[in-house]
């Protein structure tokens, strides 16, 4: 990087430093007293430590400003290394006040011992407003009335008494509890036990409970002596802590839109990979699965749907903060939680790496205590979720016969049988299995059932100094592939193997000082054949049942005679065996360092990560040996082998390369009364190295990125973040970028106006507007710069004196494409409405947000310049694309008697739109793709069948383009768009949606009884078009197989006798041209709705298990792909969404993806 970038980053870390201790000295001159500029450091007010305590450990200290208003503590006293508990302790050490601990996270800072048995405090501090708030071990075991009008004792009074109980949801006494006569400062604390006394109590009082972390409850006394009340503990999302870009936030000072799950949430999945336990549980974010093949069966993520029609669309993932490509690895069993980054005000940070949106995974740290040993234990069984059948041998046959006749009218040919009425009943009966056969492919290559077994074992724990977390986890996959034994020395199989280890340890070295060591592992082998699975897949449907037996004995066996022989097995077992280890180490350190000596509230954050990929494929080669089967003139069977025996061959490939990351920053944190101030700013670089990338250049990141907050009283928020980053794979002075991102929120229940309901009990606003940017534009590496290649072959090469076929040519450098100087990242404005709302005592949450983004600088080739131009002419940032809609969800949770409840119901929709991509010129507006969806249909529009020859001799009908215009009952109707009385591509037209879903949604329900739990998940997609591959509709019958609901295709009889026809008439592909175009025949409907994922759990007593010294025993079973809703076709899953757009079914490849899989689970968790 060049001197001018380098003065850049000095002058904006200087910046941030001026700016951070100019605001750090208008707080203590706000705040503290006017010391001389050389005076010692002054005392801090014990307020302002205590809030200080409160921001940094997220916790609520309930204290009354009477009580604490005299004291100050020194500045040095809070040691940020220690726990919440001790730092109380350290700064109330000197003023005699005590704290209690109301409920983890809530404590009460409570007056000294005095002669009265109680202690009142006027608290103000309060998330939850309460009258009194008194120390438990200050109460007696009887509750006393005390006054503080006076702060005496009242005088006993025994008329009209109420008592009663005070419990929580979990029916337990609540101690401590504030009970007072509304509009009074008359009242009461319940005992230890949650017991309550209030004497003179007239009939149609009004009561209030309150106590931290609940929600008040007003009760009428209606003249009885007993009042039980029971109350509900507050939502407690507000408080959480949740990750954002370089940091944390408090949930209810976040002004971006962002999502998260936990990991009990994704551990619910028995599932392989992260990505596919993340399908329809948070609101934005996108997954498809496309396979379900052991190893490789991850799921497409996107955030908010696809903005960019030429660069990736993947969200950049990060784990704990740093990039990693093998997330889907991750033992869920190791994570914390994850969080999706939507909006620009929560992705401008990333820069150039964020118009996608931002995954970021965070794993699980050791916490003070003692350890904590978990053992985690699945065993599954698999299957597939929807498997087509092969269509058997008799009506195969019989329809071969039709697909001839039907034939004979393209061609001109002599209809003559290819299958005698006698083969017909030969085939009809099994009666000659060897020269008759009836092969079921998909059962002799797929087996029904596999097993999947995965474990983790993991311990957490440490003390004050040390923290630690470390895990080790096993998984296994078992692929379906059947007869996987017939080479002896090769198991064909597809295997997955993971071996998964994490710890993480946290040192305090110093109460300044806190160093954190993360090491991080996994080890991948995956095994099988060497043939492409999509190719077995392939293979199945591509071989029909009459041209091999299968096995006889041992012997694999083909029947020459009915077109190419394609058999599945041969092919599979005929490339080799493939075995492939892959390994991926990280280790990480981290340094944070507390300057609040410099200025309070400042600590300093270094980050060195190492990540290192090794990848070694051994690949061994022996070819199976097939038979032809020849009945000799006795009528016995001989095997003629088709190949002889080869010795074995070795393949060996390794690959490797490595990535490093540093980071280096300060962030500050203050609170100045009703005010917080936060802000951050980081370096960071990256290198990736890899032997494959273009010239062996490394890649690379650098930037800047800094983040600004500011909160009142959590009711008025604002929050600028920003990004300058680049990187060398654009031209000098095109490399850096500047991206700003701006957010505000308005808390409206935090204002004095808003009515205190139990309906409506929070309420907030945020927008956000900023810019991203995308620099996978897609294309080769350094655009920038001309390309070239060489060539030598005849006549390509160069020749000097004579030429011709055996004079050797002289190899010459050819230009390639163009370079282009100016290329760029694509840029993308982003903004963001987003409402969250809480209704009828936290009992519901609502969250909604409304986007657009507005993509430019998309990498285009030139599609209006002519031909003659003489060079192939570099891609442009020309495209433009649009991208709206809205997402949210909400949460409802309840309780009825012992049984608690929840459901959560989330749902995305995007719809994008190119706006420019310089299309070459088309004869008709409707065919232009800008303006439409990107991935959009286009296809022509099917008006069923023609059904009669009158249909089809109808002068009036438009010609076909296609087949001579040679048409014929059974053919597809199509409509002429244009009316120039041709049916050909002009008349394509857009269709149905695009491949990708523009509506998401899932719904969840989960609960529990006393020891038992359960959940269920439905999700689905609609707004997404399926064009069948071709396997799956058509009927080829010539080399290939056929499915069996294809006897529904059209035939004479089946019309005439009004039978169900779902295709059209049969071919052996003599005149496939007319009917396989793409059209509304076969582009349907894709949407979906599927049973996801449901799980039933037990937890054994504790009685039972303290004496075998474990604190918890969990079983349980789960499952995963159950059901599925959907119109497509038998055995078609609609969630892999068949051919892409193209002009023909089936696109440029017959390759189909390996079925997705359903899984049952059994598992077990023990905690020691």
């Amino acid at each position: 990087m060049n001197r001018y970038v380098y003065r850049q980053f000095q002058l904006i870390g200087l910046s941030a430093l001026l700016c951070t201790s100019d605001l750090a000295v208008m707080a203590q001159t706000n705040n503290l007293a006017k010391y001389e500029k050389n005076a010692p450091a002054p005392a801090v007010s014990l307020k302002d430590a205590l809030n200080s305590l409160k921001e940094h450990y997220k916790v609520d200290i309930v204290f009354g400003d009477q009580v604490i208003e005299q004291y100050t503590v020194s500045p040095g006293i809070i040691n940020y290394r220690q726990s919440v508990e001790k730092n109380l302790e350290a700064v109330l050490s000197t003023s005699g006040l005590k704290f209690r601990k109301l409920k983890n996270g809530t404590y009460a800072i409570v007056g000294r011992m005095s002669g009265r048995r109680g202690a009142s405090l006027g608290v103000s501090e309060a998330k939850t407003p309460i009258a009194l708030t008194s120390l438990s071990e200050h109460l007696p075991m009887l509750p006393q009335t005390i006054s503080t009008e006076t702060g005496r004792e009242p005088e006993k009074v025994a008329d009209n008494p109420v008592r009663g109980k005070v419990t929580d949801e979990k029916g337990e006494g609540l101690p401590g509890v504030n009970v007072t006569i509304k509009g009074t400062t008359r009242g009461t604390t319940t005992d230890a036990s949650g017991n309550f006394s209030l004497p003179n109590i007239e009939k149609n009082t009004i009561l209030v409970f309150s106590f931290i972390g609940y929600t008040p409850k007003e009760i009428i006394a209606d003249g009885k002596p007993i009042l039980n009340v029971s109350l509900t503990e507050e939502s407690k999302s507000l408080n959480e802590v949740v990750v954002v870009g370089f940091g944390t936030q408090k949930k209810a000072t976040v002004t971006g839109a962002i999502a998260n799950v936990t990991t009990k949430d994704l551990v619910q999945s028995p599932v392989a990979n992260i990505s596919n336990s993340l399908v329809g549980r948070m609101p934005g974010l996108f997954a498809v699965q496309a396979s379900g093949e052991p190893g490789n069966d991850a799921s497409t993520l996107r955030i908010r749907g696809v903005s960019t029609f030429s660069g990736a669309a993947d969200p950049l993932i990060l784990v704990n903060g740093i990039e990693v490509s093998n997330y889907n690895n991750i033992d869920p069993n190791e994570i914390e939680n994850l969080t999706i980054l939507k909006d620009a005000s929560a992705t401008a940070i990333y820069g150039i790496r964020g118009a996608n949106g931002v995954i970021i995974i965070t794993t699980k740290r050791g916490k003070v205590g003692k350890p904590q040993l978990s053992y985690t234990a699945n065993l599954a069984v698999t299957s597939f979720t929807n498997l087509r059948k092969g269509m058997d041998s008799y009506n195969y046959a019989r329809l071969y016969n039709e697909a001839l006749r039907n034939d004979a009218y393209v061609t001109g040919a002599v209809y003559t049988p290819r299958f005698t009425e006698a083969d017909l009943a030969k085939y009809r009966s099994g009666e000659d299995p060897v020269f008759y056969p009836n092969t079921d492919w998909y059962a002799l290559v797929l087996k029904p059932q596999a097993l999947q077994t995965q474990h983790n074992l993991n311990l957490n724990g440490g003390t004050e100094k040390v923290r630690y977390f470390v895990s080790a986890g096993f998984f296994s996959q078992g692929g379906q592939f059947n007869n996987t034994d017939l080479i002896k020395e090769f198991d064909a199989n597809r295997k997955y193997k993971r071996y998964n280890f994490r710890s993480n340890f946290d040192f305090d070295v110093t109460s300044k000082l806190k160093v954190s060591l993360d090491v991080a592992s996994q080890t991948e082998n995956l095994s099988g054949a060497n043939w492409p699975t999509v190719r077995v897949i392939e293979g199945i449907g591509k071989a029909n049942p009459l041209t091999s037996p299968g096995f006889i004995g041992d012997k694999l066996v083909n029947l020459p005679g009915l077109g190419t022989v394609v058999n599945p097995l041969a092919d599979m077992f005929g490339q080799g065996y493939n075995r492939q280890f892959r390994n991926f180490l990280q280790g990480s350190v981290r340094v944070d360092y507390l300057l609040d000596f410099l200025v309070p509230g400042l600590s300093a954050t270094g980050i060195l990560n190492y990540q290192n990929n090794n990848t070694e494929t051994l690949t061994n080669l022996r070819p199976l040996i097939t038979y032809n089967a020849v009945r000799l003139p006795d009528g016995t069977v001989n095997l003629i082998p088709q190949n002889i025996e080869q010795p074995f061959s070795f393949g060996q490939n390794i690959g490797k390369n490595r990535r490093t990351y540093a980071q280096f920053g300060f962030d500050y944190k203050r609170n100045f009364g009703d005010h917080s101030v936060t802000s951050t700013v980081n370096y960071n670089q990256t290198k990736y190295f890899d032997p494959n990338l273009a010239f062996l250049v490394p890649n690379g990141y650098q930037g800047v990125v800094g983040r600004a907050t500011y909160g009142y009283k959590n009711r008025y928020l604002a929050e600028f973040t920003f990004g300058y980053n680049g990187t060398e794979n654009f031209a000098p002075g095109k490399r850096f970028g500047f991206f700003p991102a701006y957010s505000l929120g308005w808390a409206v229940s935090e204002e004095p106006f808003f009515p205190k309901n139990d309906v409506l009990t929070y309420m907030k606003i945020r927008g956000s507007y900023g810019e991203v940017g995308n620099d996978r534009i897609g294309g080769d590496r350094f655009l920038y710069r001309p390309s070239a290649y060489t060539q030598s072959n005849n006549p390509a090469g160069y020749f000097f004196g004579e030429t011709g076929s055996t004079i050797t040519a002289y190899t010459r450098a050819i230009e390639g494409r163009l370079g282009n100087p100016d290329v760029t990242w694509e840029r993308a404005v982003k903004q963001n409405l987003g409402l969250e709302l809480s209704l009828w005592k936290s009992k519901i949450s609502v969250t909604a947000d409304v986007f657009s983004e507005d993509r430019n600088n998309i990498l285009a080739n030139l599609g209006t310049v002519p031909a003659t131009v003489g060079a192939t002419l570099p891609a442009y940032n020309l495209g433009r694309m649009r991208n709206r809609g809205f997402d949210g969800d909400i949460t409802y949770n309840d309780r009825i008697g012992q049984f608690n409840f929840t459901v959560r119901g989330n749902f995305t929709f995007a719809r994008n739109k190119v706006l420019f991509q310089d299309e070459v010129q088309r004869p008709f507006t409707y065919q232009y793709r800008t303006g439409q969806r990107f991935g959009q249909y286009f296809g022509l529009i099917a008006d069923g069948l023609y059904n009669t020859w009158e249909e089809v001799n109808d002068a009036s009908r438009p010609v076909s383009a296609w087949n001579n215009n040679r048409l014929q009952p059974g053919d597809i109707r199509y409509k002429d768009v244009n009316g120039d009385g041709i049916i050909n591509e002009d008349d394509a037209v857009p269709i149905g949606y695009s491949n990708f879903p523009e509506k998401i949604f899932g719904v969840s329900l989960s609960g529990g009884y006393k020891g038992f739990d359960f959940s269920v998940l439905f999700q689905g997609a609609s707004n997404v078009s399926l064009a069948y591959a071709r396997r799956q509709v058509r009927g080829w019958f010539e080399n290939s197989g056929a499915v069996d609901y294809l006897i529904n295709s059209w035939s004479a009889e089946r019309y005439e006798q009004g039978q169900t026809i779902w295709f059209p008439r049969v071919t052996t592909g003599a005149d496939e041209n007319h009917n396989n175009k793409m059209s509304t025949y076969w582009v349907r409907d894709g949407s979906y709705v599927r049973l996801k994922n449901a799980e039933i759990g037990y937890n054994l007593p504790k009685e039972m298990l303290s004496r075998l010294g474990l604190s918890s025993t969990r079983i349980f079973v789960s499952a995963n792909n159950l059901l599925t809703w959907s119109s497509v076709f038998p055995g078609v899953d609609p969630e892999q969404s068949g051919t892409p757009p193209g002009s023909t079914i089936g696109g440029t490849t017959n390759e189909e993806p390996y079925p997705l899989t359903r899984t049952i689970n059994f598992g077990l968790n023990l905690r020691f």
